[in-house]
């Protein structure tokens, strides 16, 4: 395994902001003729997709593998916590596809739509809990966009309430680059397949998981020889990361960008047939997976002016393509009047996220209601003044003071 130092010529990747307001860092990057060269958290060399027809290429091309990266021996490694994981994020085709297609019924538009009456209960009660709240100001991540993923996601994995542990630290351990000792990383994992392992064997009378639910019938296809126990698990601990925290990520600096661009705001409050694109506009503008999961390349592979040769690794950086000015016009502009365009938040081609019907639901009914309940919300603190901790998966602010009534 190849090791670099980090310099001025290849950056240690993710790259940190110093706070909300701060732009992106390295869009510079967008005007090299091929890829730029990183360091990873693991210190391993790796080559970076920024422009968005190199990150779709990337994601598409299947002589980049998302396998390989995990299992290659002697191979670079994203980050010194790196474990063997064959779930959705770590499988290639055909496994993938297989694995996939076991999930897929979950997230069908059908069933996004059956949904929707319990995310607008959920959305309701928390928004009730809210404005009961006194005094203020109130943290509308803690108190509003977390709970609701946690819900949201427990009616979809079927994880009876009394079962659902306060999982969400262990997740955080999991996100973690850098903010966290590499040893703290793998132990918030394991503590995740222990508590997924637990509910997948406890005994169908034991009510952990209800019947019919996504958890339930993946244990069913393992039962079936369709699953492997270690596909099982990782599969678990891949969805209920995915679906809880880049949901809750998502709504609370979709939030931030709305409050901190006030005009958006309000015309938002005043025109409700702006949701649909603020809400595509919000995952352009600030992509809350700065860092996309890099592949490791099987062949030599020519991107622009740049060959990646067999063995290295290539991360795609879903954040830069949404700002490539070829695609978008005024990139550096949040403006929810704008046509959505092909931004790739979820990703693109055979890893392109399988929630992405349920977050924009998720996301449109909880901004929506914002917008009508409270259309005088604003911070309770200067921008500049949230944490912005750096160095995981999932970027943007850990808390989010509001007030929500009117001065």
């Amino acid at each position: 395994m190849t090791t670099a130092a980090p310099g001025p010529g290849r950056p240690p990747y993710p790259f940190d902001r110093a706070d909300c307001l701060a732009p992106m860092p390295h869009t510079d990057f967008l005007a090299l003729p091929g890829l730029a060269a990183v360091t990873l958290p693991s210190g391993c060399p790796a080559h970076l997709a920024v422009r968005h027809a190199d990150v779709v290429r990337v994601l598409t091309d299947r002589r980049f593998s998302r396998r390989e990266m995990l299992t290659a021996p002697g191979g670079p490694r994203f980050t010194l916590a790196d474990r063997d994981e064959p779930s959705l994020l770590g499988l290639d085709p055909p496994d993938h596809t297989r694995v996939r297609r076991l999930c897929a019924r979950a997230f069908r538009r059908d069933a996004v739509d059956a949904l929707a009456p319990a995310v607008e209960a959920h959305v309701r009660r928390l928004l009730s809990a809210l404005s009961a709240a006194a005094p203020e100001p109130v943290d509308l991540h803690a108190a509003f966009a977390l709970p609701l993923a946690e819900a949201v996601l427990g009616d979809v994995l079927g994880v009876a309430a009394a079962h659902q542990a306060a999982t969400a630290e262990w997740a955080r351990h999991k996100l973690s680059l850098t903010s966290l000792p590499p040893e703290q990383a793998r132990a918030g994992h394991e503590a995740l397949r222990t508590h997924f392992d637990r509910l997948l064997s406890a005994p169908p009378a034991d009510g952990a998981l209800v019947p019919g639910g996504l958890l339930d019938r993946l244990r069913d296809a393992h039962t079936a020889g369709e699953l492997s126990r270690p596909e099982l698990l990782a599969t678990t601990v891949n969805l209920f990361v995915a679906g809880h925290a880049t949901t809750a990520a998502t709504l609370t600096n979709g939030v931030l960008a709305l409050l901190n661009h006030p005009d958006q705001w309000q015309a938002l409050c005043t025109d409700r047939t702006l949701l649909g694109p603020a809400v595509e506009e919000i995952l352009r503008f600030d992509t809350i997976a700065d860092v996309g999961l890099p592949r490791l390349a099987v062949a030599d592979v020519t991107l622009g002016a740049t060959t990646v040769r067999a063995g290295e690794a290539v991360v795609p950086s879903h954040a830069h393509a949404g700002r490539d000015p070829a695609v978008f016009t005024r990139p550096d502009t949040f403006d929810i009047t704008r046509a959505p365009g092909p931004h790739l938040a979820f990703g693109h081609g055979p890893h392109r996220c399988i929630g992405a019907d349920l977050a924009r639901l998720e996301l449109r009914t909880a901004i929506g209601a914002l917008a009508d309940h409270a259309p005088h919300l604003r911070l309770a603190e200067a921008a500049t003044d949230l944490p912005f901790p750096g160095g995981n998966l999932i970027g943007g602010v850990s808390r989010l003071p509001v007030h929500l009534h009117a001065p």
